[in-house]
């Protein structure tokens, strides 16, 4: 699954009291659905249903107003020339910043050409002693690895405005082999407020590195019942908005011992991830992930503990004659909510395929009616289905407050799971 940082999603958010009895009060939602990099979704219309309301149209931000709704309510936002739709069940707030999970194609964008020289650490600048430069930040992000007279130049690409404005950070390594865990760290150096304008190449954008000290960090991974590690990445935060990658782990063996960089006013992250099932068949296989923060350098007992992802109950895998009247169920990702995704297996050539996502707290549900906004459920069809999990959010309210395209980011622990697919076809009256 991209990130900014995030309230705390263990709270649960909700400036906005249900209704009273009776159900006769109505609120005015307003708010956002944005994609992963907090961009409005162009070509999109969003629909509360109830009341004979119509689909409405996003506007140019991304922005939307709807009326006379009574709480607990769904929403529905409709991509209808990429057949696809996703709903958000069980709300109850005014304010809405809806994230959109899309496969939709990307856009050409913003790109800038970065280049400058790094300084300080150990020269020559060679594979034994390798040197990265990453320019971060909200909107776009883009690194490369320092040529041995100390140059670098790399390209950065963004949607959105036509300049964006990060922090550029150096960072040289000492190891044994590219295959292993680097043994030490040996310079550091950051430059912020570098601006970058569309079209164009800043240049002499340069950074010096100065000493830094090495320690170690080490713990233990517990993966459930089933589970295999099977990848490790360290990180580098000096702040929660900014996720830098030290290294991949190609030993996954638990406890675990690495060499780390000791910079002020930095911690450092952990994502380790674990699957049950058939390696070499994603689609057949469940995933758990961690994102571990805040940890400090010189932590010898870190305890990284993954949680079972959700696993799909009913219909059996290869159901035939399912309608919207079909329940499908899962188990429940612990302490999370759930997006359920249905995606059409064999669309039409030169069509997307149908897909629909359903967002809920719940460990149920059944295939929307979207014929209101002319998306019925295609009939004698094969679709595929999987269940994605995320924890800790509190509810539905709190899923305003997270931001799903970066979970390394921010300052809590994040946990998401991913199911094994399922197959099914529709009736043929669905």
């Amino acid at each position: 699954m991209l990130l900014t940082a995030c309230p705390d999603p263990g709270t649960d958010p909700n400036p906005n009291p249900n209704p009273g009895p009776g159900g006769d009060v109505t609120i005015t939602v307003s708010g956002k659905v944005l994609t992963g990099d907090g961009q409005p979704i162009e070509g999109a219309s969003i629909l509360i249903p109830g009341n004979d309301r119509q689909a409405v149209a996003l506007d140019s931000t991304g922005s939307f107003s709807i009326e006379g709704v009574t709480a607990p309510y769904d929403v529905i936002v409709v991509q209808r020339a990429l057949r696809s739709a996703t709903v958000y069940k069980g709300l109850s707030r005014r304010d809405l910043t809806l994230p959109l999970i899309t496969d939709a194609e990307e856009t050409d964008g913003s790109k800038a050409t970065l280049e400058g020289t790094v300084t300080g650490g150990s020269t020559p600048y060679n594979d034994d002693v390798p040197t990265n430069v990453e320019f971060v930040s909200a909107n776009g992000s883009a690194g490369t690895q320092v040529d041995p007279a100390g140059t670098y130049s790399t390209e950065v690409s963004w949607n959105g405005s036509s300049s964006i404005t990060g922090s550029l950070f150096a960072i040289q390594l000492e190891s044994s082999s590219p295959f292993l865990p680097p043994t030490g760290y040996l310079g550091y150096g950051r430059r912020d407020n570098v601006t970058l304008t569309a079209g164009t190449t800043s240049s002499a954008i340069d950074v010096a590195m100065n000493s830094v000290t090495s320690a170690r960090l080490a713990g233990t991974i517990t993966a459930p019942n089933g589970y295999e590690v099977a990848g490790i990445g360290v990180g580098l935060m000096p702040d929660q908005n900014t996720h830098l990658d030290l290294f991949r782990a190609f030993d996954t063996s638990s406890p675990f011992d690495y060499v780390v960089p000791e910079i002020a006013q930095s911690t450092l992250s952990m994502e380790v991830m674990a699957i049950s099932g058939d390696l070499s068949a994603p689609e057949n296989a469940a995933i758990s992930i961690l994102y571990k923060k805040g940890l400090t350098a010189g932590t010898s007992n870190a305890a990284l503990v993954l949680q079972e992802a959700s696993r799909p109950g009913q219909p059996a895998d290869g159901a035939t004659a399912v309608t919207r009247t079909t329940e499908f169920s899962w188990t429940a990702f612990t302490g999370g909510i759930h997006m359920v995704q249905f995606e059409e297996k064999e669309p039409a050539a030169g069509t997307s395929p149908y897909t629909v996502s359903v967002f809920t707290s719940g460990t149920q549900t059944t295939l929307p009616d979207l014929s209101t906004v002319d998306m019925g459920l295609p009939a004698s069809t094969r679709f595929t289905w999987r269940v994605q999990g995320f924890a800790p959010v509190a509810s539905m309210n709190a899923l305003s407050d997270l931001s799903l395209s970066n979970p390394a980011l921010g300052t809590t622990d994040f946990a998401l799971g991913t199911s094994e697919e399922r197959t099914f076809t529709t009736s043929a009256a669905p």
